[in-house]
C-alpha cells in the first residue's frame, strides 16, 4: 500500500503544531523558591505578573531575591521564557502594591557592590495591564 504524498508534510505540519501546543500547556517553572510554610488559619492569595527584566534562569534567581525578607511572602515561582512570575502571599501580612514595591526595588549587585534601579517592571497583574505612568 502507498501512502499519498500529502501526508508526510501533513504530518511534520500536525506534529509541530502539536509540539508548539503541547510547550504552552505543559510549562516547567525556571525557579521556584519556598519562603515560609503557611500557618494554620493563614488566607493565602496567589498572584501572577507580567515583569519586565526576567528574561533566564539568572534574571529570575534575582527576581526571587527581591521578595527575600519581605514579610508575608510564602512561595515564588518563575517562567522566564514568558517573564511570568506568580508570588502566593499570606492576605493578611501583604498585599499586591507591597509585592510589586518588592519586586520593582533597588537590585544590589554583589560584583560591583552597587544599587540598581529599574531592573524589573511588572507590566500585568492578574492579566491586566499595568500603567506606568500612573505609578
Amino acid at each position: 500500500m502507498k501512502a499519498p504524498l500529502w501526508i508526510v508534510p501533513a504530518l511534520i505540519v500536525a506534529c509541530t503544531a502539536a509540539a508548539a501546543g503541547g510547550a504552552r500547556l505543559f510549562a516547567a517553572p525556571s525557579v521556584t523558591r519556598e519562603f515560609a510554610a503557611a500557618a494554620q488559619g493563614t488566607v493565602s492569595r496567589r498572584v501572577v505578573f507580567v515583569v519586565s527584566g526576567v528574561r533566564c534562569v539568572d534574571t529570575a534567581e534575582g527576581a526571587a531575591r527581591q521578595f527575600s525578607g519581605v514579610p508575608g511572602v510564602l512561595s515564588f515561582a518563575a517562567y522566564a521564557s514568558r517573564g511570568r512570575v506568580e508570588v502566593t502571599y499570606d492576605a493578611a501580612s501583604t498585599d499586591v502594591p507591597a509585592l510589586i514595591e518588592a519586586i520593582e526595588g533597588p537590585v544590589y549587585d554583589e560584583a560591583t557592590q552597587e544599587f540598581r534601579f529599574g531592573v524589573y517592571a511588572v507590566r500585568e497583574v492578574d492579566g491586566e495591564k499595568v500603567d506606568q505612568r500612573s505609578r
